[in-house]
């Protein structure tokens, strides 16, 4: 057997789709009110991870729980779903256990009950430290709570992210600006800030477009971005990832497999995957997903092909597709040009057996005059300027 495959590292994705309500601007596959599945869906997700059950080829080094609202479900659901993680897979020694977190969740015996089953990193969703910001935007905690939270974690674990957004409703970049020099003094080990997308099907798309809220423009948010790559340079954030800074080297382990195309296995309802040249994700409904795992729970296949097509076979799955070479190239090249270091030229040559220069260079020529591209030892990458036109050039490599 080859040795090199049984050491490859291996993301594992948990959805807990759980929330007590719902934010205005959430478009994650996410229920309230469903609270009696709780107990049956935990029993689902321990199933459907000894379906996957991998013992040889892969080792799990970083474990995401996500949702919903993780932090929202009994600890003792936790824990079985650690366990089973466990007993069904290789972990790695320095596996990296991230829960995200809702600050009104928190209390001090919560958090080591936390740190007890595993967790060692947490991510909190923060948003802003604004009572006004925050009661739009339906966010159950205060700013006060928000601070506390954060606190009270800091006592129990050395890697604590928190989530902010930007653009928000009645946010304008004093605020902005005021919840993050707030949450630095706090001085968490990791920032993710994103800018606030209106996304189709969400209230808060209907509130924008019924004219009942206004969010930032283009403009505004572009100033309030420039304001985070400041603010968090000097105070020794490194942005590794253009929405992410990072203290100390502690960046998102598990987020890096999303950005570097690295496998990852997604376990619970609309839960996404990337394995073996292949990207799947299971059935949305928390309903059908449950009876669904009950058709495959008894079924003990080895081979990671045949796990597969077997969920395919029986519509496990909402969206499947063949990662062909195509698709890798462009999601290699999107994903890359996001990260510090940028377009690994020598990587790009070992994977797709094409020269970047050949390909590429005169698309983007424009982008090096205007100092939104540069070379850096064998790398193309973002200028500090340039991170503000991602999606832009991310476009040229479009056939």
């Amino acid at each position: 057997m080859d040795t090199k495959l049984e050491q490859k590292p291996l993301g594992l994705y948990i959805h807990i789709p759980f929330c007590h309500t719902k934010c205005t601007y959430c478009d994650f596959n996410t229920y309230t009110g469903l609270e009696n599945l709780i107990d049956d869906f935990t029993e689902s997700i321990c199933n459907e991870i000894e379906f996957w059950s991998i013992t040889d080829q892969y080792r799990i080094n970083s474990i995401f729980i996500g949702g919903g609202t993780p932090s929202y479900i009994d600890v003792e659901n936790l824990e079985k779903i650690i366990n089973k993680i466990n007993s069904n897979f290789k972990i790695s020694k320095e596996i990296e256990i991230t829960m995200e977190i809702n600050p009104e969740d928190v209390t001090d015996k919560k958090a080591l009950l936390w740190k007890n089953i595993g967790i060692n990193r947490c991510s909190v969703g923060i948003q802003s430290l604004n009572d006004d910001e925050l009661k739009i935007i339906n966010r159950r905690h205060t700013a006060n709570k928000a601070i506390n939270s954060i606190n009270i974690l800091k006592k129990y674990f050395k890697n604590v992210s928190i989530d902010l957004i930007y653009g928000l409703p009645k946010q304008n970049l004093k605020s902005y600006v005021d919840t993050l020099e707030k949450i630095i003094k706090i001085n968490p080990t990791h920032i993710s800030a994103y800018s606030l997308q209106v996304e189709k099907g969400t209230y808060l798309n209907e509130q924008v477009f019924k004219n009942e809220v206004v969010v930032a423009t283009d403009d505004i948010s572009a100033e309030m971005y420039k304001k985070t790559q400041n603010i968090l340079k000097k105070n020794n954030y490194k942005n590794y990832e253009i929405s992410n800074w990072s203290k100390n080297g502690l960046l998102s382990e598990h987020n890096m497999k999303y950005w570097k195309l690295e496998p990852y296995i997604g376990i619970g309802p609309g839960a996404h995957s990337y394995l073996e040249k292949k990207r799947f994700s299971v059935i949305k409904s928390p309903k059908k997903y449950i009876q669904s795992i009950k058709k495959i729970k008894k079924n003990k296949i080895i081979n990671i092909e045949e796990k597969i097509r077997f969920l395919k076979k029986n519509t496990f799955f909402e969206i499947y597709e063949e990662h062909n070479s195509k698709n890798e190239k462009l999601e290699f090249l999107m994903l890359s040009l996001r990260l510090e270091q940028g377009i690994d030229i020598k990587d790009f040559k070992q994977r797709f057996s094409q020269d970047f220069d050949e390909l590429y260079l005169n698309k983007l020529k424009h982008y090096f005059k205007n100092n939104i591209l540069e070379k850096n030892n064998g790398f193309y990458k973002l200028t500090k300027k340039g991170k503000l036109f991602a999606n832009e050039v991310a476009n040229n490599f479009v056939d």
